[in-house]
């Protein structure tokens, strides 16, 4: 048997290296030049003095840089809070705004709904006719002229004192019939023609006809009653009131309430109906009939 032939190792040459002088050797400085070029303008690298200070200091570190953040947060926080105080204060506004429209549109309502001021305007109107409780009459031409004279010498005596003539030697007040004949014209409309008279009883006037004067005995009308317009209605080209009457010892009249109470209602004795009609040319009101109450 032959034998093998042993294998020789050959060794791969060593390689060490020698590091004992690697510290010793010199370090290169930087080109400080170069690196500077990269910088902003005016700005250059800090020297190793400062550099060497941060070392020496504890941990080593470079003092930390101050921040704006924190400012910048504060800023925020600021703004914010401003923004929802000027919301708030906006808000309040337009609910003060809102309170106050409401509060206006509910008081012109309730100042419409219980204004009664025209109704009131029609008691003024009416208070020389209904002092004589008149029998109910379809037009004017149907009225009595007892009637019709009596109201128009109230309205005389009331509303004309400044047409008078003067007083008799009985101390009545003497008033001319055109003065008379005018006031049953604003009373009854414009074609109404008076028909002057001396009553047949006894009463407050005489009538003059030689003069064509009324020789009139002045004393209040706080004894008659007085109306009390509640409603109005419009029927074709006429106006129809709903008038109480009220008599002079109502309470609405004499105020006899409790101190501090509201002013009582009137409680009318009856009720009339009045149709109230315009003259086209004046524009003027007056009554055209008087009917009962339905």
């Amino acid at each position: 048997m032959a034998k093998k032939k042993r294998r020789t190792n050959k060794t791969a040459p060593s390689f060490s290296a020698d590091y004992r002088t690697g510290s010793s050797a010199p370090v290169q400085d930087r080109d400080d030049t170069e690196l500077d070029d990269f910088l902003p303008e005016g700005e250059t690298l800090p020297d190793d003095g400062a550099l060497s200070k941060w070392e020496d200091e504890p941990g080593g570190m470079p003092p930390p840089i101050p921040s704006s953040a924190p400012d910048r947060s504060a800023r925020r926080r600021g703004t914010r809070r401003y923004g929802v105080l000027l919301g708030s204060f906006v808000l309040l506004l337009a609910l003060v705004g809102v309170v106050s429209l409401a509060g206006m549109i509910g008081t012109h309502i309730y100042e419409r709904a219980t204004d009664d001021s025209a109704l009131r305007a029609y008691d003024s109107m009416l208070s020389c006719i209904v002092m004589q409780d008149p029998e109910p009459f379809e037009s004017p031409e149907e009225a009595d002229p007892v009637f019709v004279q009596n109201a128009a010498l109230w309205k005389s005596i009331l509303e004309k004192r400044s047409e008078w003539t003067g007083y008799d030697d009985n101390g009545l007040a003497v008033i001319p019939l055109g003065v008379v004949a005018s006031a049953a014209q604003e009373l009854f409309g414009p074609d109404y023609s008076l028909s002057p008279s001396n009553p047949s009883e006894e009463t407050f006037y005489t009538y003059d006809s030689t003069d064509n004067t009324y020789h009139v005995s002045v004393f209040s009308s706080d004894s008659a009653m007085t109306p009390y317009t509640e409603s109005s209605r419009r029927e074709g080209d006429a106006t129809v009131l709903t008038v109480g009457y009220v008599l002079p010892t109502d309470p609405y009249r004499t105020q006899d309430t409790p101190s501090g109470a509201d002013s009582v209602a009137p409680s009318p004795t009856k009720y009339m109906e009045y149709v109230i009609k315009t003259d086209a040319e004046t524009g003027a009101e007056y009554v055209y009939a008087v009917r009962e109450a339905g």
